[in-house]
């Protein structure tokens, strides 16, 4: 997953330094400035899980977004 991360260049920061992920144990929360910044870390780490012969579950994958207007990009994992 390094691999995927290290190519992204977020717009979130906190105290001036990027923020790009979050991560926990088997979980990774990724972080984004707007919705095609995080539709391309998605794809990034869907190309790298499916490198290794992972797969990020789309059942078990959310979205959290903090803005008033509603989505309109359509962010996919796995098709």
């Amino acid at each position: 997953m390094t691999d995927a991360l290290e190519d992204h260049r977020g717009t979130v920061s906190i105290g001036g330094r990027p923020i790009t992920n979050l991560r926990f144990a088997d979980d990774i929360d990724g972080l984004a400035g707007n919705e095609c910044e995080l539709a391309s870390l998605v794809e990034q780490l869907d190309k790298a899980s499916s490198n290794f012969g992972m797969e990020i579950s789309a059942e078990k994958t959310k979205i959290m977004a903090n803005s008033k207007e509603p989505s309109k990009k359509e962010i996919k994992v796995n098709g």
